[in-house]
């Protein structure tokens, strides 16, 4: 591995080790004054630092304390996004006695159009959750429900109007949700949801690994071009790492080599921007504990999962 990508793997690390303190003694994640619905992201997040005792004692909490008979954990609010985010960690460890019940709840979330709301009642629907929850069905050998939620993104990347703008919600039937007060990505400001560009890329190219389809490849690309048409930060403030793990994963896949430039721009951002105790916390964002902890939890995710994919993908395409 190169030394930019180990200077990734090592800050990921680094964050993960800022974490791991916290955790009380009976293996759950809050206290005192911390939010009782932020503990979604460690599990995957320590894994993938080799951190599997941890993780599963915080898995042990969850199941004796926070999963409800329905698949919901306690006090997330029927919070789609951060349901799927547990379902990625419990299943890549293999508890399935966690997250089978999880993912049936989220299926129960899912609309006939394929879209999913960022939380249950909700009146729309959203590409960040709905996109997270596709990557989440290709886990569990669901390509019916992953391709039905690729079908709603690609059915929303469809209806975008004349303009730079993306939209990014639909209502419950799919259609796109425009105009005044909707809510959008816009390229000529900073700081903008580039993930609800980033998961449907993420999407298109795992598809594309579950099935071999040139088209699921090709579908991918709109959502990467999109991406560089956008702000100057679109790869480089703490809202990036979906967009950067989707470039990786383009890079891999297609060898393109402005893909691999973007992931590596995130990372070094990163790197760059890590306080020296291992959180992370953006300028706009309240400087309370909650968005350190939350913040190098996912990113340790997005910096190891870079590192490696584009640790491979150099060796297929032929160097750094």
């Amino acid at each position: 591995m190169d030394q930019q990508l180990e200077h990734f793997r090592q800050a990921g690390l680094k964050g993960v080790l800022f974490q791991l303190p916290f955790q009380a003694a009976d293996g759950g994640y809050i206290w005192e004054g911390y939010a009782p619905d932020a503990f979604h992201k460690q599990v995957y997040s320590w894994a993938m630092s080799g951190y599997y005792e941890p993780a599963h004692r915080l898995l042990n909490w969850v199941k004796d304390h926070k999963l409800g008979p329905d698949g919901q954990l306690e006090g997330y609010r029927q919070d789609c996004y951060k349901h799927a985010w547990f379902f990625h960690g419990a299943h890549r460890l293999g508890r399935f006695d966690l997250s089978y019940p999880v993912f049936g709840f989220l299926c129960s979330c899912q609309e006939p159009c394929g879209g999913l709301p960022f939380f249950g009642p909700d009146p729309l629907l959203r590409a960040l959750s709905t996109c997270w929850f596709g990557i989440a069905a290709l886990l569990m050998g669901r390509l019916d429900l992953a391709e039905r939620a690729a079908g709603w993104a690609l059915s929303m990347l469809a209806q975008q109007p004349d303009g730079d703008r993306f939209y990014y919600t639909t209502q419950r039937d799919g259609t796109l949700v425009t105009g005044d007060g909707a809510q959008c990505i816009d390229p000529a400001k900073p700081k903008q949801c580039h993930w609800e560009v980033g998961l449907p890329l993420q999407l298109m190219c795992r598809l594309h690994q579950a099935t071999g389809e040139q088209h699921w490849l090709d579908q991918a690309k709109p959502f990467f071009e999109y991406t560089l048409g956008d702000h100057i930060d679109a790869y480089g403030w703490a809202g990036s790492g979906k967009s950067s793990l989707g470039a990786a994963l383009y890079y891999l896949l297609t060898g393109d080599r402005r893909a691999r430039e973007k992931a590596c721009q995130f990372g070094d951002y990163l790197v760059a921007t890590q306080y020296s105790t291992g959180g992370w916390r953006d300028e706009t964002e309240p400087d309370i504990i909650l968005i350190y902890i939350d913040h190098a939890a996912e990113f340790n995710v997005w910096l190891q999962e870079i590192a490696a994919t584009i640790s491979a993908a150099d060796v297929r395409w032929g160097g750094t």
